[in-house]
């Protein structure tokens, strides 16, 4: 599998990109999860289709020290 990160200037990873075949395997392999992980990731979907969703440099925000 290869996966690249983009990364902002601070060397924070904030994307992941990868294959259609790397990504559909995958998809695949969380048959093998938690039902409690598969949850979370239906509803982290559910959540981004209705634009709940918070832009990765305001939760960034939230943890600056």
């Amino acid at each position: 599998m290869t996966v690249k990160y983009l990364i902002y200037e601070k060397g924070n990873k904030t994307a992941v990109q990868m294959s259609l075949e790397d990504y559909h395997a995958l998809l695949a392999s969380a048959n093998i999860l938690p039902d409690y992980v598969i949850n979370g990731i239906k509803k982290g979907q559910e959540e981004g289709k209705l634009g709940m969703t918070k832009s990765t440099e305001e939760v960034m925000n939230k943890y600056k020290s």
